[in-house]
């Protein structure tokens, strides 16, 4: 499965490389490269990569908006969008819910399933509207990182 999914430098919830204690970056393999692009790709604005223009997200634009129901459906519209462009998600596999919400933002649970896996992969995201601030984290981070 390393050729679906590749190696990637494994990065902290900050988006800093994870540093072995020699001194030698630790490397992501197998659905952990694949847990961590959905995550970058969530994480990125959308259009900011000047190589890539069409990866990220638009979910940065919910920080301003009114938390409201058809706001929070277009939000989970567009997790579930992003994470299928992955191409390693079996697609209709992508499912993003708001399980909180109160008037300084929302959390919401994201699923979705790998090809080749025989389980569903899931992120926690928490937009706190007041720090202006997004956490996307994996809920069953896979050891060997």
């Amino acid at each position: 499965m390393d050729d679906l999914f590749g190696r990637d430098i494994a990065l902290d919830d900050l988006g800093s490389p994870l540093v072995a204690g020699n001194g030698e970056l630790i490397l992501t393999d197998g659905a952990a490269t694949g847990v961590q692009d959905i995550r970058l790709r969530l994480g990125t604005p959308l259009g900011s990569l000047f190589y890539d223009t069409e990866f990220g997200s638009l979910i940065h634009e919910w920080y301003r908006d009114e938390n409201d129901r058809a706001r929070r459906d277009a939000f989970e519209a567009e997790v579930e969008q992003r994470v299928e462009e992955d191409p390693r998600v079996v697609l209709g596999t992508a499912n993003c819910t708001v399980i909180s919400s109160d008037d300084r933002g929302f959390t919401a649970n994201v699923s979705f399933e790998f090809i080749g896996e025989d389980h569903p992969f899931n992120l926690v995201l928490t937009l706190n509207s007041d720090k202006q601030e997004m956490v996307i984290k994996d809920v069953n981070p896979r050891s060997g990182l």
